[in-house]
């Protein structure tokens, strides 16, 4: 009895598969929406063994017509509907506009009546859900456009494609399992002259800037050649330009590598959304990285959030864009306190290497891991910031005492000494028109297109 009734509740529970298939891309179901068609379809064929009267037989044909025809329709849409999102330009930056083209068509001589796309794509405020319909033979496409105004990586999909029959007795469902990967990074940051890493006063880097035995790969200038100068440093196009040689004179080897370390311990963060101590974490680590390696310096980053963070050092202006979107991801996952999380990095650390740490902790035992760090590593000084609200107060003077006298030069950053750049990599791309003399419309800025693989190949190649 109650196996009969387990299984009267399930077929008024709806929907019931039917049919399903695998794609390469996904899935096709068909379910039935209105089990109640298949219960009168069951009713009327037992009192037509019983009773064939008229009415029955009538009712009988008429029930098992429509489900055929409905079934035929159903089958002719999963063959025949396919659905496609292009994601035609992509945000690069926060305050950049992605831009994303969803196109359908139907190659069936049977319209779709309605169509209803669902959409679990986890970008902030952004989804294609919506209800549309398709004609016989037709196709219809539209744009959604988004501006960026979170950093993260997020995924595009998985998404399905939702149709029926005219009387909704069946449902067809297309699933496209594969979502698309886009990175968001950090908008570039400034931060005030006096707060940066520079000079004996803040941190003292001269003792990192001593020549090294080996000859650097960083060349500042030419000068004109001395007597006893290797003719390996002679600069060939100076020479031909000058019509004298010149010789070409190697920036002495830095800090050989810096570190930078945030501190993204959830028990120790204040402020929610864009105004929190996470974000203003990440928004100094960008305003660093980018004066550092402005300066020719090798910059690296190190998080133990989970998953794990760590970018070896490189320079150069084009290591900018690996550092933004190491930071992207980034949230205050982090498994062990920061003390922790600096004693795990001393692996990586060598004995010409800078550490830079920021925490908005007022705990002192991370500064007298940095102390322990950068002194067993030879390091003169270590550099640290402690971030603060704009309308803060100071952290206490026995913290910055504290700090001074173990060798740490404590800076303390507001987020509002923090500059953000939008735009720093251009002009902000987002859809622009401009209208002629002639009353001709043409666009005058565009979001940054994606890069095609096949392009990427043929550029490559």
């Amino acid at each position: 009895m109650k196996s009969g009734l387990t299984w009267f509740r399930r077929l008024i529970s709806p929907p019931h598969i039917l049919w399903q298939a695998k794609l390469p891309d996904g899935s096709v179901r068909i379910m039935m929406q209105q089990p109640i068609w298949l219960i009168l379809l069951i009713f009327l064929l037992v009192a037509y063994c019983f009773a064939q009267i008229k009415v029955i037989v009538i009712g009988l044909f008429s029930v098992a017509g429509v489900l055929l025809l409905c079934w035929w329709w159903v089958k002719q849409l999963s063959q025949h509907l396919f659905a496609e999102r292009k994601l035609r330009y992509a945000a690069k930056q926060v305050g950049d506009e992605m831009d994303e083209t969803i196109r359908l068509w139907n190659e069936s001589w049977l319209p779709a009546l309605w169509i209803r796309l669902d959409d679990a794509s986890d970008f902030p405020h952004y989804s294609i859900r919506s209800i549309r319909w398709v004609g016989a033979l037709g196709k219809s496409e539209w744009h959604h456009r988004q501006i960026c105004l979170q950093r993260g990586v997020f995924t595009l999909g998985p998404w399905s494609v939702i149709s029926s029959d005219p009387f909704g007795i069946f449902l067809v469902q297309r699933e496209y399992s594969k979502g698309q990967q886009m990175i968001v990074t950090p908008p570039l940051a400034q931060l005030h002259a006096d707060l940066l890493p520079h000079g004996r006063q803040q941190g003292d880097l001269r003792p990192l800037n001593q020549p090294m035995m080996a000859n650097s790969i960083l060349s500042t200038h030419a000068r004109p050649y001395q007597p006893g100068d290797p003719l390996s440093r002679i600069h060939w196009r100076t020479t031909a330009r000058h019509g004298s040689p010149y010789v070409k004179v190697f920036d002495p080897e830095a800090a050989s590598r810096i570190w930078l370390i945030p501190d993204l311990d959830p028990a120790v963060q204040w402020g929610t959304g864009l105004d929190s101590s996470e974000e203003t974490l990440i928004l100094l680590m960008s305003a660093l990285a980018r004066d550092l390696l402005s300066q020719q310096r090798a910059v690296g980053l190190f998080a133990t959030t989970h998953p794990g963070c760590i970018v070896l050092p490189q320079r150069g202006p084009a290591h900018l864009m690996t550092l933004l979107s190491a930071l992207a991801p980034l949230h205050t996952t982090q498994t062990v306190p920061f003390a922790d999380s600096l004693s795990l990095a001393a692996g990586l650390i060598s004995a010409r290497d800078l550490v830079i740490t920021a925490s908005p902790s007022y705990h002192q035992g991370w500064i007298r891991a940095l102390a322990e760090l950068t002194r067993s590593r030879f390091t003169s000084e270590g550099w640290a910031y402690h971030v603060e609200r704009s309308d803060g107060k100071e952290p206490p003077a026995g913290m910055l005492t504290y700090a001074s006298g173990m060798g740490v030069h404590l800076r303390v950053v507001h987020s509002a000494d923090i500059q953000t750049k939008l735009g720093g990599f251009g002009s902000i791309r987002r859809w622009e028109f401009i209208t002629t003399g002639t009353g001709k419309v043409v666009v005058k800025n565009a979001p940054r297109q994606v890069e095609l693989p096949e392009r990427r190949k043929r550029a490559e190649g």
